[in-house]
């Protein structure tokens, strides 16, 4: 009896430490019930603040991508000022030796002092020596921007060539523009006014010259996809009569190059420019040119007035399987856009020849040819050196060799 008694009694305490504890949980009270079933008061917590994390350790969290991106910045400026502070230094050597003053020296006064220092004769000027500021030697480095959570800012920045895709917009933009005004002026009965592109004397920007201008590795296929939506957005009918395509005239003459203005009769290596004959029968003017390239001698006529004819001892150049043969045949007609004007008829004189070496001496007598029949393509085939003869010959063998380079394989018995 005396028993149950005593564990009614603790059943009881032990109810209402287990409803102390809820009421206390329920009203999230600061005490808390410490392990002997004592009240002990706890420090109110205080609500956490959002911490504010520096810039350099939310970049650090961005991705392996970027941290090269900007390891590779900081190399890049670093290598830069080094190079700036050897040229400047150079600089100063040279002004003490031509016994100038240092910072009154000029890039001209460089060039002219490497050029009386360093005399050379070799042909090609990039083979030359020079001294320019490293901006102008060095490949170009493109920085991106962006943002804090480090996502780039150029939408086209996963195309890996964010400039040359973003030119491709721009030219689609502007040619979408000039339809659309084209349009809107037909429909209100209006006829616009244009006037033709002016190509001549001029030619669309080179692969290699694209790649410096944006700084980015280009294919041959993607310089020719943006030579063909100039050419297109050239062929517009208000490509160059209203203010607004004024602005794109601007824009594609930012992506053509002009030959420099000849000087007189043109000094070349090899056939002068023939002059211009009349045909007694078909009244057509044409040029006669003998021309050679290695032992192969060819003569090359062009015809004004033509169908595009082409052929070679009589046969169509199609006749040579090889790619590289057909774009030598056709190279002067591409440059100066003659395609369907001319005729050229070619035939071989003397001297054993193969496959490769025939139209490139075929294609420097249609290049005289087209010359003398329409001077304005002058300076564009001589900048393309086509006006040139070829002056490389065979090499001759040598005395106990295989060939002129050759060498019998050296054996130790």
């Amino acid at each position: 009896m005396l028993v149950n008694k005593l564990l009614n009694k603790n059943l009881h305490l032990l109810s209402k430490q287990v409803a102390n504890v809820r009421i206390l949980g329920e009203a999230s009270s600061t005490t808390q019930l410490s392990v002997r079933g004592v009240q002990t008061e706890q420090p109110a917590e205080v609500p956490a603040q959002p911490e504010i994390v520096p810039q350099k350790i939310q970049l650090r969290s961005i991705g392996k991508a970027l941290e090269r991106y900007l390891k590779n910045v900081r190399e890049h400026e670093k290598m830069m000022e080094k190079e700036r502070a050897e040229f400047e230094l150079g600089k100063r050597y040279l002004a003490n030796i031509m016994g100038w003053d240092p910072s009154l020296l000029t890039q001209e006064d460089i060039d002219k002092a490497i050029e009386y220092l360093f005399p050379s004769g070799l042909t090609d000027l990039k083979a030359r020596p020079v001294m320019k500021p490293p901006e102008e030697i060095l490949p170009v480095f493109h920085k991106f921007e962006f943002d804090k959570e480090g996502k780039p800012k150029n939408t086209l920045f996963y195309t890996l060539k964010p400039k040359f895709y973003g030119l491709l917009s721009d030219i689609g933009r502007k040619t979408q523009n000039l339809v659309k005004l084209y349009d809107e002026q037909l429909s209100r009965g209006i006829q616009p006014e244009s006037e033709a592109f002016d190509l001549h004397g001029s030619s669309w920007i080179s692969h290699k010259d694209l790649q410096k201008k944006l700084g980015e590795k280009l294919s041959l296929e993607m310089h020719a996809q943006l030579i063909i939506a100039l050419e297109y957005l050239a062929s517009l009918p208000l490509a160059t009569s209203l203010p607004l395509a004024s602005r794109e005239k601007e824009f594609m003459m930012e992506y053509k190059t002009f030959a420099a203005a000849g000087s007189g009769r043109a000094v070349l290596f090899g056939p002068e420019i023939p002059k211009v004959q009349i045909d007694p029968v078909s009244n057509r003017r044409l040029a006669t040119v003998v021309t050679k390239a290695k032992a192969v001698k060819v003569e090359v006529t062009v015809r004004d007035a033509g169908t595009g004819k082409y052929t070679v001892d009589g046969h169509h150049y199609d006749v040579f399987r090889s790619v590289m043969a057909r774009e030598n045949l056709i190279a002067p007609l591409l440059v100066t856009d003659m395609f369907g004007r001319v005729d050229i008829e070619a035939r071989v004189l003397e001297g054993p020849y193969g496959l490769s070496i025939v139209p490139r001496a075929v294609r420097h007598g249609a290049s005289l040819g087209i010359a003398a029949l329409f001077p304005e393509t002058v300076e564009k085939l001589k900048t393309m050196e086509m006006l040139t003869m070829e002056p490389r010959k065979k090499e001759r063998s040598k005395v106990n060799q295989p060939g002129a380079r050759a060498k019998w394989i050296w054996k130790r018995r």
